[in-house]
């Protein structure tokens, strides 16, 4: 089986509208409307995967779901690189039930909103561009080569600087490091009333 080797940065930003005019702008469309998305990190009882830097996640998005794994980022400070295998699943709370009979419980439990851009001029391998909606703020996500996302985050008007290569997961503990959550979800009335 081919390797997948997934290549992406993340971009803190403040106006979503913006961005999305900016991206229609360059040509691209949305492929799927903003959707919620749920994530399951798992994990084993001593944290054997988080130690060595592997993640093991559940996901639904758009009434679809998959199970993936991802392995250690290579060293880079600009983008995020590593080996995805990912698989859709039927149906995620089986899945979940195989890996709780295997002693793999869930280690961190989290949300958004996501809208996916495509570009007609790209495969999703060469440049997939998402904005994801979060509990700990709005973010932009660019998937691809890295001359491609270097490319599109310029024509956007960011920098290397303003890259941002860890998980949403690091990001929530870095801004709640005392915290002894191990979710990051929106309130019910988030979820009732979407903005």
């Amino acid at each position: 089986m081919p390797k997948s080797i997934e290549t992406e940065i993340k971009i803190k930003i403040h106006n979503l509208q913006k961005i999305s005019e900016k991206l229609k702008l360059l040509g691209f469309h949305i492929k799927i409307n903003r959707s919620f998305e749920d994530n399951w990190i798992f994990d084993s009882p001593n944290q054997d995967l988080s130690r060595r830097h592997w993640l093991l996640r559940i996901r639904t998005f758009n009434n679809r779901a998959w199970i993936t794994l991802k392995t250690p980022s290579e060293n880079s400070n600009q983008f995020k690189v590593r080996e995805e295998l990912e698989t859709e699943i039927g149906e995620p709370s089986i899945g979940k039930e195989i890996l709780h009979r295997f002693g793999i419980k869930p280690s961190f439990h989290y949300q958004k909103f996501r809208t996916v851009f495509t570009h007609s001029n790209y495969s999703e391998h060469e440049l997939t561009v998402t904005l994801d909606e979060t509990p700990i703020g709005n973010f932009l996500e660019i998937e691809g080569s890295s001359i491609n996302i270097c490319s599109l985050a310029a024509q956007l008007g960011y920098e290397t600087p303003a890259f941002i290569v860890k998980s949403y997961m690091k990001l929530y503990r870095e801004l709640f490091p005392d915290s002894s959550s191990t979710s990051m979800i929106f309130t019910n009335d988030a979820l009732k009333n979407p903005s």
